[in-house]
């Protein structure tokens, strides 16, 4: 492919771009957003025509993203092995905390282990895939529940059965709400030897292209080398990173995550 065609192509990139900015554009509003010449701007729009990627209203002549392209999008979403978008994530976490990194998924009040990288450290926390782990009392469930619509999260706590685990498995659903409170504010759930001890897990939930939340990946650290607030909020901001990243990786909105989960606490 010669210079000029791809300087033609990057035009025409440029110009398809802005229709993932606005629903609709005139002629007029892209030759001001371009800065391309009218013509040049009119044969990409044609040419996207032709191909079925942008329509145009015939009484307003605005142009907008075909159904074609929306089928395209949700055809690559489909294709895209949630496991394998969610991988090189988790070995990422792994190699900048050490510590075991996972990914977890809500099946009824609990979590579910659906994928996992160990840490580097001799002794390090052993996490199954499949293994399965009351939601209340793990950083992973409270990332995920607390960011589940409020009726759902209300339905969900009151099927809770809040068994105590260790000393510091919280039991009480009022104090549950307080803390699935907190973890919506700051972004990531955190889980002091609640179900295990001498374990500190802390997750960032996951969002689909739909907006909803449909996992967390997390670090599960032992306590002895997590031995202050500071370093659970370092590892808070990394889980929180890796969330968004995979959850546009899936499709989500950058409005929710950008907003809440990248607001540091």
């Amino acid at each position: 492919m010669g210079t000029d065609s791809v300087k033609v192509l990057d035009k025409a990139l440029f110009v398809l771009s802005q229709f993932f900015e606005k629903d609709e554009l005139a002629l007029k509003e892209l030759e001001e957003i371009s800065q391309l010449n009218r013509s040049t701007i009119y044969r990409i729009l044609q040419a996207y025509q032709k191909w079925g990627f942008l329509e145009k209203d015939p009484e307003t002549k605005r142009y907008k993203l075909s159904v074609k392209i929306l089928e395209m999008t949700g055809s690559v979403l489909r294709k895209l092995s949630y496991l394998n978008v969610c991988r090189p994530y988790l070995l990422r976490l792994r190699d900048e905390t050490g510590e075991s990194a996972f990914l977890a998924i809500l099946r009824g009040t609990n979590i579910i282990v659906a994928d996992w990288e160990p840490s580097y450290y001799d002794a390090h926390i052993k996490i199954t895939v499949g293994k399965t782990v009351p939601a209340h009392c793990t950083g992973s469930g409270k990332a995920i529940v607390a960011f589940l619509q409020p009726e759902e999260m209300d339905n969900l706590i009151q099927q809770f059965t809040l068994k105590k685990y260790t000393e510091n498995t919280i039991t009480d659903k009022n104090d549950i709400r307080e803390i699935l409170k907190v973890t919506r504010e700051r972004g990531y759930g955190v889980s002091r030897e609640e179900y295990d001890l001498d374990i500190i897990v802390i997750a960032a939930p996951v969002f689909d292209i739909h907006n909803r939340v449909i996992a967390s990946c997390a670090v599960a650290a032992l306590k002895s080398r997590v031995v202050s607030d500071e370093k659970i909020d370092e590892y808070g901001q990394m889980v929180k990173q890796a969330a968004v990243e995979i959850s546009q990786k899936l499709g989500a909105a950058s409005n929710i995550l950008l907003e809440t989960l990248l607001r540091k606490k």
